[in-house]
């Protein structure tokens, strides 16, 4: 029976046509080599090389042979690639930057899930927004971030998790607060409580009002949703989040109202990597694990 080791050193002396270099290469004496190579021959009952004093060549039966020992070499080591991943997240760390408002959807369930799938992989979370955690992940300060920014950089990958659209929040006794839909134009003279510049909601609530030809006037940036509510509910402005957010958030509390918008403003919530070949086995069990939930959410 030949053994994986035999291989490997055939493979060795085709590769340097001599003893020599292959021995120095898979680390044993040539002597002992020689001897494996002649032990393979004999158990094969062919020779797989023509030995001279200058070279060793392989002979016809010995480049077939080569033509499937490596092709068995190639399975081989994918199967030890295979494992050193399996083992790699048995005791692995996982740095994911997150918006804050995940915590008004689903993806609370997610994290928790694969961390009781995968209890070796430590996840640490970096809270932050959008812009912030772009580029915390460029330069490799993080693993991946879950956060709502449309973006064509061709450095990121993005897997859609959420699709939603942005919604106006009120007071009860605003103006707007009987109205089932409002036009965007029609908010031109409102004072708004947006989150923060640095975040996707607001780069994508500004491009919207652009759009309809006005600049929204902003008198409070705040990154906490439940301030941001405070404030609308002391009238002292109106606000626009994501619909799952301002439902959680509000919880059908009759002092809000919950305004549809149009046009429609859509809001995507997004997991970004970067665009790497290679990924570490944390962060691709961590890819594929997200694939299958979603799939779930969506069945």
């Amino acid at each position: 029976m030949v053994e994986i080791h035999q291989l490997e050193y055939v493979l060795a002396v085709a590769k340097y046509q001599g003893f020599t270099r292959a021995a120095e290469e898979i680390k044993i004496s040539q002597p002992s080599l020689s001897q494996q190579i002649c032990k393979l021959e004999n158990e094969l009952g062919i020779s797989l090389f023509v030995r001279t004093t200058r070279s060793v060549q392989l002979t016809p039966a010995g480049e077939e042979f080569v033509t499937h020992a490596k092709r068995i070499m190639s399975e081989v080591n994918a199967a030890r690639r295979c494992i050193h991943e399996y083992v790699s997240i048995e005791k692995g760390c996982l740095k994911i930057g997150v918006i804050a408002v995940i915590g008004y959807s689903h993806i609370p369930n997610l994290l928790a899930s694969f961390q009781k799938n995968f209890p070796g992989i430590k996840l640490n979370l970096y809270e932050e927004q959008c812009g912030v955690l772009l580029h915390w992940l460029r330069s490799s300060k993080i693993d991946a971030a879950i956060c709502q920014i449309p973006s064509t950089d061709p450095n990121f990958r993005f897997y859609p998790l959420i699709t939603d659209q942005m919604v106006v929040v009120t007071s009860h006794r605003h103006p707007l607060a009987n109205r089932k839909s409002v036009d965007l134009k029609e908010l031109e003279d409102e004072n708004f409580i947006l989150t923060p510049p640095t975040s996707g909601h607001y780069h994508d609530f500004l491009n919207s009002c652009r759009s309809a030809g006005f600049v929204p006037k902003v008198i409070v940036d705040c990154a906490i949703v439940n301030t941001m509510l405070g404030l609308v509910r002391e009238e002292l402005g109106i606000t626009v989040l994501s619909s799952h957010v301002a439902a959680a958030a509000t919880n059908r509390d009759p002092g809000f109202k919950i305004i549809s918008l149009t046009p429609t403003i859509k809001r995507e919530t997004v997991l970004v990597m970067r665009n790497n070949a290679d990924l570490p086995p944390p962060l691709k069990a961590f890819l594929k694990f997200t694939s299958q939930w979603i799939s779930k959410q969506i069945a």
